[in-house]
């Protein structure tokens, strides 16, 4: 079944509640029915805007392209010779609900991942990450359909090129839609708790996914506005990386600087922290506004327009490069 229609208002489509009348939105179920679409709109990436539930983009008030959306939603689970579940889940599926299936089947993996909003499909094109967590670490495969060629790949985690908050499908967006993403995942392997207030439940014997996945929700509610009652896209900024030279600089001028070391001896720095610091948590300047529990968190209190918060999200990029010669990157999706 195909579903299209034309100049459809994706306001209610991505989170941060922006006004975007698109050209034209057309919804599929499975390979057939997008191998059909692509052949009467003969569609090209640059015509196209693969759209799952809008969590990290920023989209323009006029879009002129087609906007494309896979509705599969199923899930299967395999289980290999070493004991590890291979789950496989279609793209159209909310990325909590495959949380919720995993950690109901007692898998583990994924469970600081726990409430990251958006879909199944558009987790590996941001790379997703929380609490020590990157989805590249659990990632299978993914099946792709390829619109240049108009067939079915799969592709391993070393090919989707991922990267800290980005990947293959970042850089060359349109190019290939995700139908299904396999994750490895197992009911036996170490919990991550190396983050936070996850380190409390190291040691408890009895620990399963669940009570991770509890922890890690009453983190995030904690400091995360939700969604649905006031408007956002997670973190504005990615976390700057900076090497041990620009840390020990920085760690002379501001000794509480928070940073975490990688594994190439480079040092992440905690982006909210800065901003914090720089005097901008709880900031408001008319619709939009910089979140008071967390600093990282730009949001609309209603009726802001994509202009606004690159306004202020300019502004905070100035302020951080005057005060700490750092350059904040804007994590999400602009949409032209």
């Amino acid at each position: 079944m195909i579903n299209s229609r034309e100049f459809v208002d994706l306001g209610a489509q991505n989170t941060l509640s922006l006004p975007c009348i698109a050209r034209r939105v057309v919804s599929v179920h499975s390979v057939d029915t997008l191998q059909t679409v692509c052949a009467e709109h003969t569609l090209k990436s640059s015509d196209l805007l693969i759209l799952g539930r809008g969590s990290n983009l920023l989209l323009p008030p006029k879009l002129d392209r087609v906007v494309l959306q896979y509705s599969g939603q199923a899930c299967r689970y395999t289980t290999t010779d070493s004991g590890d579940v291979l789950l496989e889940a279609d793209a159209g599926l909310l990325w909590d609900d495959l949380v919720i299936e995993a950690v109901t089947h007692g898998l583990r993996g994924i469970e600081n991942l726990s409430l990251i909003p958006g879909t199944v499909g558009a987790a590996p094109v941001q790379n997703i990450g929380a609490y020590g967590v990157e989805l590249a670490t659990r990632l299978e495969w993914v099946q792709v359909y390829h619109f240049a060629t108009a067939k079915v790949e799969r592709l391993d985690a070393k090919q989707c090129r991922f990267a800290y908050r980005d990947s293959l499908f970042k850089q060359r967006p349109g190019e290939r839609l995700i139908l299904t993403v396999c994750l490895r995942l197992s009911e036996q392997k170490p919990f991550s708790l190396n983050y936070g207030e996850l380190r409390a439940l190291d040691g408890i014997q009895t620990l399963t996914a669940r009570d991770v996945r509890d922890k890690v929700i009453a983190m995030r509610r904690a400091k995360l506005p939700d969604p649905a009652t006031l408007a956002n896209a997670g973190s504005f900024f990615k976390n700057p990386v900076v090497s041990s030279q620009q840390l020990a600089i920085l760690k002379s001028k501001f000794p509480s600087l928070v940073a975490f070391s990688l594994a190439d001896g480079t040092f992440k720095l905690a982006a909210g922290w800065l901003i914090d610091q720089a005097g901008w948590k709880g900031f408001r300047r008319g619709a939009v506004g910089v979140h008071a529990q967390q600093a990282l968190v730009l949001v609309n209190y209603g009726g802001a327009t994509r202009a606004n918060l690159l306004d202020l999200a300019v502004d905070i990029q100035d302020s951080i490069q005057k005060k700490f010669d750092v350059a904040l990157e804007i994590e999400p999706v602009l949409v032209d």
